[in-house]
C-alpha cells in the first residue's frame, strides 16, 4: 500500500488509515502487509510503526529514495544510499521483515540496504 501523510495521520488515496488497510487485508488472509513508493525511508520508518501496531503479520517496507526533485526536467531523488542504510536498523528494531528499494533507489542503494541488514542482524543474533 502506499500512503499520504496528512495532519491526522497516513492514508491512502482512497481514505484508508494504516489500522484500516491492516485489519481489512488481515481478514483477507494475505501472507504480508507493507507500503512501497510514494515517501521517503522517514515516513516509511513511521508507516512501519503504525502497521506493528495493526497487525501480527510480517510486514514489508520498500522506500523511495526520497522525494523526486526535477533538476533541469530530470528527476533526481535526494537520500543516499548510506542515509537509507542507517534508517534500516530502525526498521529491523521495528520488526520490518522485507526491506528492499522502490523508485530512485540504485544498486549502490540496494547494496548499502543489503550490507545494514547483515550487520544488524549479526548484531542481534
Amino acid at each position: 500500500m502506499t500512503y499520504e501523510a496528512t495532519p491526522k495521520g497516513f492514508f491512502t488515496i482512497m481514505g484508508k488509515s494504516i489500522e484500516m488497510v491492516s485489519k481489512e487485508l488481515g481478514e483477507l488472509d494475505v501472507d504480508i502487509i507493507g507500503s512501497n513508493c510514494g515517501n521517503g525511508i522517514e515516513n516509511l520508518v513511521l508507516i512501519a510503526k503504525e502497521h506493528k501496531k495493526h497487525t501480527r503479520l510480517p510486514i514489508m517496507i520498500q522506500a523511495n529514495a526520497g522525494i523526486p526533485e526535477l533538476v533541469k526536467g530530470i528527476p533526481v531523488y535526494p537520500e543516499t544510499p548510506e542515509f537509507m542504510a542507517e534508517k534500516c536498523e530502525e526498521l529491523i528494531d521495528i520488526g520490518v521483515s522485507i526491506i528492499g528499494g522502490c523508485c530512485g533507489t540504485t544498486p549502490a542503494h540496494i547494496a548499502a540496504i543489503r550490507e545494514a541488514v547483515d550487520l544488524n542482524s549479526t548484531i542481534k543474533s
